[in-house]
């Protein structure tokens, strides 16, 4: 989810659906995992492009299922 540069969007709302999020994995005694990028200006030095990602997550020895959930910006149940 992106709450920076978003009208009507603040880190309270940012703050308020982990919060959330937290409570409802937590109840269900369930695994729950939160990456926060800061890409501030990223974009002028970064490559955009997802193999680019992908290698850096996989070099890091992230999970590959996890690496492909943040590689598709999908929400892992």
């Amino acid at each position: 989810m992106q709450f920076g540069f978003m009208p009507g969007k603040g880190t309270t709302d940012a703050i308020f659906t982990v919060r959330q999020m937290q409570e409802k994995y937590g109840c269900k005694g369930k695994k729950l995992y939160f990456a926060f990028v800061d890409l501030d200006k990223a974009f002028d030095r970064v490559p955009r492009h997802r193999q680019v990602t992908r290698s850096a997550l996989r070099k890091a020895g992230v999970e590959e299922w996890l690496v492909k959930a943040v590689i598709n910006n999908v929400v892992v149940e």
